[in-house]
């Protein structure tokens, strides 16, 4: 087969990368290892759930500019997240308007830094003081359970940006994420893309005139140049393991890419029969705890009796492959230490369950990036294309304010598709 550009993933930065490419005039053909397309967005229908289930990418974090262009061209809804924030402490409940004593002065440290260190290194030179110990534990629930960071490697500069970032509106897409997918792919086959399902891409050979994608199963593809957005967790697979051999080899990229972290998320969805946790607050939006789960939200405005819960970051990693049996356990008896209820009651009120594992998944290895001491310099490598013929995208490639998000894989995947555009023959 040929075809002047190669798409080597069908998940958001592949296909906005194609929708470019293929709205231009070039011939696409997509190459996806998946039996469906969407990557980490991924929404499912389970028969036992009254309503769509996101097994990933859940939410539009503020007022993203491609992803909310995309929705509305496409006539999707979007509605705000609605309800309150609570933390829960000491088996006590705090809005989180209430702030950890010193807060005020690790904010001031921060500004004040100059030279990028660890988050931990950070917190070792600046609040050893006994004083400080619940400061330094909220600090890495922060980084670890909303940045999927872990504190040993994350730096401080990049979760700075984050903090000081005031707090925008986000959005819950009607229908969930399937929807902006499925508008996606419509356009790519009105353009005349190539899509090929279950087509997992284990070699390339390439050089400057062409490259030849050669799958699991010894089918061959051949183009003049090909964009790869497989996940960083793939990239990151330790030598021999790496999804896709190069020939000649890549070393300085796949080096580039284990110089940018990637989180592991344990992601539960479980539907009640009553939606219980409004005898303790009526208007709760999303809870952060000390449990194993230790954050969860609900469907605010949808009065859906549905809570979802997260573990991210290192914590994930330490229970990724742990049966969904016993997850499922962890997630109730982290439920039960929250809203202090028998674990026999939450039993008998659950309706249905989802379990989601991104770093068990084959073909993400992880979630989604964070920044380390040395991602910058590193995506500044994987920004260039190889040769004019190697072109990579994907979140973690991604330079900007909305890091690890759907909105960063799609600007990738269009960026990525505007340098290919540049060298083709027009």
């Amino acid at each position: 087969m040929s075809s002047s550009v190669l798409i080597i993933g069908a998940g958001a930065a592949g296909l906005m990368a194609a929708r470019e490419l293929s709205a231009h005039g070039h011939p696409v053909t997509i190459l996806e290892a998946r039996n469906r397309a969407g990557g980490r967005m991924h929404t499912l229908h389970p028969t036992a759930f009254s309503v769509p289930v996101e097994a990933g990418a859940e939410f539009v974090h503020g007022k993203l500019p491609l992803t909310l262009q995309l929705l509305q061209e496409a006539g999707i809804a979007y509605t705000p997240v609605e309800g309150r924030m609570i933390e829960v402490r000491k088996g006590r409940w705090h809005r989180q308007d209430h702030f950890v004593d010193g807060w005020d002065t690790l904010m001031e440290h921060l500004q004040a830094l100059q030279q990028d260190m660890t988050v931990r290194e950070f917190l070792d030179t600046h609040f050893t003081e006994h004083r400080y110990e619940e400061l330094r534990r909220s600090v890495q629930r922060f980084a670890e359970g909303y940045d999927g960071a872990d504190i040993n490697k994350a730096s401080v500069l990049s979760l700075r940006s984050e903090w000081e970032k005031e707090e925008e509106e986000q959005y819950h897409i009607t229908g969930g994420y399937e929807r902006l997918t499925d508008y996606l792919i419509a356009q790519c086959i009105r353009q005349r893309c190539l899509l090929h399902f279950n087509t997992t891409i284990k070699h390339i050979r390439w050089q400057e005139s062409g490259v030849e994608a050669i799958s699991r199963d010894g089918q061959s593809f051949q183009a003049s140049k090909v964009i790869i957005t497989i996940p960083l967790g793939v990239w990151q697979q330790p030598a021999g393991q790496a999804s896709i051999g190069f020939t000649p080899a890549i070393e300085q990229q796949f080096t580039a890419f284990r110089q940018i972290g990637f989180s592991a998320v344990i992601k539960i969805s479980l539907e009640f029969k009553q939606p219980f946790w409004q005898e303790y607050e009526k208007e709760l939006g999303f809870l952060f705890s000390e449990e194993i789960f230790p954050t969860w939200w609900t469907q605010l405005p949808h009065p859906a009796p549905f809570l979802t819960g997260w573990i991210n970051g290192p914590q994930a990693a330490s229970f990724t492959q742990t049966p969904p049996e016993k997850m499922l356990q962890y997630a109730l008896y982290s439920l039960a230490g929250i809203f202090g209820l028998p674990l026999i009651f939450l039993e008998q009120q659950l309706v249905a369950s989802q379990i989601t594992d991104w770093g068990a998944d084959p073909f993400a290895q992880g979630a989604y990036s964070y920044d380390m001491l040395p991602s910058r310099a590193a995506r500044q490598v994987l920004q260039q294309p190889v040769s004019n013929t190697l072109f990579l995208a994907g979140e973690a490639l991604y330079e900007g304010p909305h890091p690890g998000t759907v909105e960063a894989a799609l600007v990738s995947g269009k960026e990525a598709a505007a340098k290919l555009i540049a060298v083709l023959p027009r």
